[in-house]
């Protein structure tokens, strides 16, 4: 998974062609430790896309300007658009649906 910073998110996520699923996380968050295996199996079966996280509590500048109030918070962006988000720690089936959609 790429570890985005405030100087590689454009390139990476709003200038990229295709799916970006960026996970806007916390180092001491629980819920956002638990979602990383969900993630890795995630990022197994759809190698099409690319899979991120950023650091909300680092970069709240950007969290804030994707409307992230809490965390995890998974963004899909598709040709730079956010298209979809899931907010809270959920079963990779939610994250597939999401994936999909």
């Amino acid at each position: 998974m790429l570890e985005l910073t405030k100087e590689n998110f454009d390139a990476l996520v709003t200038d990229a062609p295709g799916a970006v699923l960026v996970d806007f996380w916390s180092p001491g968050c629980g819920p956002c430790r638990a979602m990383e295996p969900v993630l890795e199996a995630v990022a197994e079966r759809h190698p099409e896309a690319v899979l991120a996280k950023l650091d909300a509590a680092a970069y709240p500048d950007i969290a804030w300007a994707f409307g992230v109030v809490s965390v995890p918070t998974l963004v899909l962006f598709c040709n730079g658009v956010p298209v979809g988000e899931i907010v809270g720690a959920v079963p990779a089936s939610r994250v597939e649906e999401l994936m999909a959609s």
